[in-house]
C-alpha cells in the first residue's frame, strides 16, 4: 500500500481525497476546503493522508502533531517547534481521524493504519515520537491493537438513540424531577419574547460564531489567554457546505446568535461539535432539546453528544460508548 501525506492549508490534496471521502459518506468536515480552513486556525500542525492499494483509495487519515508552538501564536501549515506525538483525530470534532473504504476487511484496516503510520514516521523524523490513535471505539481495536501497542480507556462517548415518537413521550420517560424542569425550560425559552429559536439551519453569522465558540472555550480552560479562535473563514466555508446545520439562539432585536450548536450528518444519525454561548446554562440545556426535538420529528436514528459532562448528557437519555487511546511508540 501506498500513502501520500499533504499538509491542509499548504498544499493540496490527493487527488480522489474529496471522492473518497464523500464515497465513505464521511462528515463535511474531512473535506479538503474545511481541512485548509482548520489549518490556518490551528496552533499545531494539521497533516493528512491518503493510503491506496493498487491504485484506489481505501483509508484517509487526519491529525496533528501534538506540540505547542514556541513564539508564534499561529504557524505555516507543516513545521513544528519541538518533538511531539502525532495524534490522529479529526480536527473541530469528536470524531476520529480514520476513514475506510465501505466493505474494507479488518485485515485490509490493519495494513492501511500500518501504512499511514510508516509515511508518518517518514514525512516528520525524529520529531514525531510515536502515533496516537484517539476517539477509538471498541469494534477498531481489532486493527489498531498489537504487539508493543499501548491501551488506555479515555471519556466515552455520549450516544443519545431515537426511541421515543415524540417529544411529549420523551419527557414523559424522564424522571419526575428532570421531567418538571426541563419541560418548563424548552417551553419558557421557546416563549422568550427577546429570542429567536431556530433548529437546523445551513448557516450562522460567521463572525459571532467564532465569538461565541471562542468564548465558550475559555470557559472551560485555566489558561483562557491561549484560546485560538475558530476563525470567521471557517464558518464561512460551513455555511457554504452540504451536511452541517446549527440550532441557534438569536436575540431578536439585533438578530445576533447568543448561543449555537453544530451538528453534523454522519452514518447512523447526527453528531454535536462546536459549540458556542454567551448567554447562561439555560440556553446550553435548550440547544440539547431543540436537537432532541428535530431528531425525533426528522427520524434520525441517533445524535452523538461528545465526550466530557457525562452525568449531565446521561441525564437527557444519552447512553456511554466507551473509547480508547491506542499508542504506537516509534
Amino acid at each position: 500500500m501506498r500513502t501520500e501525506i499533504f499538509t491542509p492549508g499548504g498544499g493540496p490534496a490527493p487527488d480522489g481525497w474529496d471522492a473518497f471521502v464523500r464515497n465513505g459518506r464521511a462528515c463535511v468536515l474531512w473535506e479538503e476546503e474545511l481541512l485548509d480552513a482548520a489549518a490556518w486556525g490551528n496552533r499545531r500542525p494539521l497533516f493528512a493522508g491518503l493510503v491506496g492499494d493498487a491504485g484506489e483509495p481505501v483509508a484517509a487519515f487526519c491529525g496533528r502533531l501534538g506540540v505547542r508552538p514556541v513564539a508564534q501564536r499561529f504557524r505555516p501549515p507543516g513545521r513544528a517547534a519541538v518533538p511531539g506525538w502525532f495524534q490522529v483525530h479529526l480536527p473541530n470534532s469528536f470524531s476520529a481521524g480514520r476513514l475506510y473504504a465501505p466493505g474494507l476487511d479488518t485485515a485490509g484496516r490493519r495494513a492501511a493504519t500500518r501504512a499511514f503510520e510508516r509515511a508518518v514516521r517518514r514525512r516528520l523524523g525524529a520529531r514525531c515520537l510515536g502515533v496516537v490513535h484517539l476517539d477509538v471505539e471498541s469494534p477498531e481495536l481489532a486493527h489498531l491493537e498489537g504487539p508493543l501497542r499501548l491501551r488506555r480507556a479515555t471519556a466515552p462517548n455520549a450516544l443519545l438513540h431515537n426511541r421515543w415518537p415524540s417529544m411529549d413521550a420523551y419527557f414523559a420517560g424522564l424522571p419526575r424531577g428532570r421531567r418538571r424542569r426541563l419541560s418548563a425550560l424548552h417551553e419558557r425559552i421557546g416563549a422568550d419574547p427577546d429570542l429567536v429559536v431556530e433548529t437546523a439551519v445551513p448557516a450562522i453569522d460567521p463572525v459571532h460564531a467564532s465569538r461565541l465558540d471562542q468564548l465558550t472555550r475559555m470557559k472551560h480552560t485555566s489558561r483562557p489567554g491561549g484560546v485560538v479562535p475558530l476563525l470567521p473563514s471557517y464558518f464561512d466555508r460551513l455555511n457554504r457546505s452540504s451536511g452541517a446545520s446549527y440550532f441557534v439562539h438569536r436575540d431578536k432585536s439585533s438578530g445576533r446568535p447568543v448561543s449555537f450548536d453544530l451538528v453534523l450528518d454522519v452514518p447512523g444519525g447526527w453528531v454535536t461539535t462546536v459549540t458556542g454561548s454567551d448567554g447562561g446554562r439555560d440556553l446550553y440545556l435548550d440547544l440539547y432539546l431543540r436537537e432532541i426535538d428535530r431528531m425525533i420529528t426528522t427520524g434520525v436514528p441517533s445524535v452523538g453528544l461528545g465526550p466530557g459532562m457525562r452525568q449531565l448528557k446521561e441525564s437527557f437519555g444519552a447512553r456511554a460508548v466507551p473509547r480508547h487511546a491506542v499508542a504506537v511508540p516509534f
